[in-house]
């Protein structure tokens, strides 16, 4: 999957990372992607391609019941699917999801993703009262949502990489087969409480070592290394008819 770049959506996503709303801090992005492949990605799908027909042929009462994504027995239902285990791998690329199976990706109507996602992030709206709905707009100019089918990422939560703290969390996927493209918004939130407690305890353990240091020195002028430990770091109607993309405090005033 290729990146492309989009400055207004860098800037929105900059935006939204690292934000604190309501208790929790925010680490969202919007990212689109070309679904033509190349080098990794090429092998990847002939990985992916070749394992999905084998379960086929092995467990054909299994594998050719009707997913979200659909007949996982016809080639543009496995084509989907590995263009959306391929942007996971493009947007997150310190993980492998080419172990997902189908059942973790679900279609979503627009209107329920436009409520999910203005709902999470409705908070924003007290410092900007426009800005979800220039979110909707930036989205919606490289994308056309209505254009796109839209699928989310709804893992097994003793599976995902992301789900270890993790107070809410969204992926969906705004898929134009026209375009060839795909539009990647995620987002989760974290108790802003528990960082700053990770920060404090952080900032207490070097100040205990430096005072061990300064302890351990005498009146000479010996020097001393000071070694810093580090830590590593849904579902609404499916009538879409007359949506309104704007949030709902916009619409209620």
């Amino acid at each position: 999957m290729k990146y492309l770049e989009n400055q207004s959506l860098e800037n929105f996503s900059n935006f939204l990372r690292g934000r604190d709303i309501g208790g929790c801090r925010l680490d969202g992005r919007i990212e689109t992607f070309s679904c033509k492949r190349a080098g990794e990605d090429k092998k990847l799908s002939k990985v992916l391609e070749a394992k999905f027909v084998e379960d086929l042929n092995v467990n054909p009462p299994t594998r050719t019941r009707s997913t979200s994504l659909g007949d996982l027995s016809d080639v543009s239902t496995r084509r989907l699917l590995i263009d959306l285990i391929s942007t996971l791998n493009a947007s997150f690329p310190d993980y492998d999801f080419s172990t997902a199976n189908p059942e973790v990706f679900i279609q979503r109507d627009l209107k329920s993703v436009l409520h999910t996602v203005n709902a999470s992030l409705a908070e924003l709206t007290a410092s900007n009262p426009t800005v979800l709905e220039e979110m909707w707009k930036l989205i919606d100019e490289v994308i056309q949502l209505r254009n796109s089918e839209i699928y989310s990422y709804v893992p097994d939560m003793n599976e995902d990489p992301f789900s270890d703290g993790t107070l809410w969390s969204f992926n969906y996927f705004f898929f134009n087969k026209d375009l060839k493209r795909i539009c990647f918004f995620t987002c989760l939130a974290k108790s802003a409480f528990n960082h700053q407690s990770y920060s404090d305890d952080e900032d207490e353990d070097n100040e205990d070592e430096d005072n061990n240091n300064n302890n351990g020195n005498d009146d000479s002028d010996e020097e001393y290394i000071s070694n810093k430990r580090s830590r590593p770091n849904d579902d609404g109607d499916d009538d879409d008819e007359n949506i309104d993309i704007r949030s709902q405090d916009d619409r209620e005033g």
